[in-house]
C-alpha cells in the first residue's frame, strides 16, 4: 500500500526521519509541494543529512521524484544535490520536467512583500522567492524546467517578466532583472541536471506498480487554503494536493506525524504556548531551532483541538509521535484538549482574531506525571507507564492509533505498535 507522510502541526514534526525509516519497504519517495523553505534533518549512525528539496528517502539509496507541485532554486537544487553526492554514491533524484523555477527576482520580491508590512502583520518568510514563485505560477508567468531546452523560450518569457517586475523592483531601490545573465545561468544549469528532467508520463508508467511513499513538506496548519492564513506557506501541504503536486493519481494511506508538544516559526496564532521557563527547556531540550530559517522556534504544549482538525482535513489513518523523549524529565505534561473552557472544542482559522484572542485556563488542559528517562526501545509495552498513557490519552481523543513512536533523532530509535 502506497503511504502519504503528514506534517500535522506548524511543520518540523520530524517528517524527514519517518520518511527515511519508512522508505526501506518502497520503490519511490515523492515531493509534491514546497521549495528550499522546508528542511529535513536525518541522523543515521551518527551522520547527520540535512535535506531542504531532496526526499530523505535518497539516503537509503531509493529513488526520489520532485513533482511538479514544487518550486525549484535552480542554484539551491545543485548545491544540494552535490553535497548529497559526497555522502551518498550515485543518488537518483528525478525532477519533473514540469516544476517551477524559483529566480533571483522572487527573492527580491519575497523581501520587498514583508517589509511593506507592519510587525503585526508580517508573516515570518525565509525571504527564499517561495511565495513570489507560486504568484508567478498561478499568474502564468513561471520558467519551468521544460523551457531550459530552448533558449528563445526563456527569453521571450523573462521580455514579459522584466516589463512587470522591473517598476516594483526600481520602485524599492532593487536591481532589475538582467536577462542575458538569467539567460546564462539557466542555460548552464540545464546542462548540468539535464539527465535528471524526466516527464511525468514516464514516472506514471514506471511506477504503475510499484509502491510509493509521498513526503510532505512543511505541515497541515501552514495550509494556503486549510491552515491559519495569512501565517501560512505559499502552497497546499495537505494529503488531497499529492494527486495535482506529484501528477501520480494513486492511493494510498496518510500517516500523521506530530510532536509530543507544539513548535512554530514565524508569526500567527499558537493557543498552547508556553512563554515561561518551560517553554525555553523544551526549546533547549528538543533543539528547536529552524532548519531553515536557524530561528528560535516557539514551544507549547500539545494542542489536540487544532491536531483533531489535521487528522480531519488529511483522512489520517494512523500516527506517528515524535519527540516524546523531550519531555522525559518535566514535573507533569499538560495538553490542550479545549479552549477557553470547551466554548471551542473546533478549530476555526476562518476567525483567526479569535485564535489570536484566546485565553486559555486549567480547565483546558489535562495533566500528565512526568514518565522520567526512557530506557527501553524494544517495544511499546516495555515503556513507562504514564508515557503509555500519555499516547492512549491521545488515541482516545483522536479515535486514530498511533503505530510510530520516535524517541530520539536516530533511525534506530524508533518502535512500531
Amino acid at each position: 500500500m502506497n503511504k502519504a507522510v503528514i506534517g500535522l502541526q506548524w511543520g518540523d514534526e520530524g517528517k524527514g526521519k519517518i520518511v527515511d525509516f519508512l522508505s526501506e519497504d518502497f520503490d519511490l519517495v515523492v515531493r509534491y509541494q514546497g521549495g528550499n523553505n522546508a528542511g529535513h534533518t536525518v541522523i543515521v549512525n551518527n551522520n547527520t543529512y540535512k535535506l531542504n528539496l531532496i526526499p530523505s528517502g535518497v539516503i537509503r539509496g531509493k529513488k526520489c521524484f520532485l513533482g511538479q507541485g514544487v518550486v525549484l532554486d535552480p542554484n539551491h537544487f545543485y548545491t544540494e544535490y552535490n553535497q548529497i553526492r559526497k555522502k551518498i554514491d550515485n543518488p537518483k533524484v528525478y525532477l519533473s520536467s514540469n516544476i517551477s523555477l524559483i529566480l533571483n527576482y522572487h527573492k527580491q520580491l519575497d523581501i520587498i512583500n514583508e517589509s511593506i508590512l507592519n510587525s503585526e502583520k508580517k508573516i515570518g518568510t525565509t525571504s527564499k522567492g517561495i511565495g513570489p514563485a507560486y504568484q508567478d505560477k498561478v499568474g502564468r508567468k513561471s520558467i519551468k524546467l521544460y523551457d531550459l531546452k530552448s533558449r528563445y523560450a526563456i527569453e521571450e518569457k523573462l521580455h514579459s517578466i522584466k516589463k512587470f517586475y522591473d517598476p516594483i523592483l526600481e520602485s524599492f531601490n532593487e536591481s532589475k532583472i538582467n536577462i542575458e545573465q538569467t539567460i546564462e545561468d539557466l542555460l548552464s544549469f540545464y546542462d548540468l541536471v539535464k539527465e535528471l528532467i524526466v516527464d511525468n508520463s514516464l514516472i506514471k508508467k514506471e511506477y504503475k506498480n510499484k509502491k510509493i511513499l509521498f513526503e510532505g513538506a512543511q505541515g497541515a496548519l501552514l495550509d494556503l487554503d486549510h491552515g491559519s492564513y495569512p501565517f501560512v506557506t505559499s502552497s497546499n501541504t495537505i494529503s488531497s494536493n499529492i494527486d495535482i503536486g506529484s501528477a501520480l493519481q494513486v492511493d494510498y494511506k496518510t500517516v500523521g506525524i506530530f510532536k509530543a508538544y507544539t513548535t512554530r516559526v514565524g508569526n500567527g496564532p499558537f493557543p498552547s504556548e508556553l512563554f515561561n521557563d518551560i517553554g525555553d527547556y523544551i526549546a533547549e531540550k528538543g533543539v528547536e531551532i529552524g532548519t531553515v530559517t536557524k530561528r528560535k522556534r516557539r514551544c507549547g504544549w500539545l494542542d489536540l483541538v487544532s491536531l483533531k482538525y489535521s487528522c480531519e482535513i488529511n483522512r489520517v489513518k494512523e500516527l506517528c509521535i515524535t519527540k516524546a523523549d523531550v519531555l522525559n524529565n518535566l514535573e507533569e505534561i499538560k495538553v490542550c484538549k479545549s479552549y477557553n473552557s470547551k466554548k471551542y472544542e473546533d478549530i476555526n482559522f476562518s476567525e483567526s482574531n479569535i485564535l489570536n484572542s484566546l485565553s486559555l485556563d486549567d480547565g483546558d488542559f489535562e495533566v500528565f506525571q512526568s514518565w522520567g528517562e526512557i530506557n527501553d526501545l524494544d517495544k511499546f509495552e516495555t515503556l513507562p507507564n504514564n508515557l503509555k498513557n500519555y499516547i492512549t490519552y491521545i488515541e482516545d481523543y483522536l479515535k486514530i492509533p498511533i503505530k510510530i513512536i520516535s524517541l530520539g533523532p536516530e533511525r534506530n530509535q524508533t518502535i512500531i505498535r
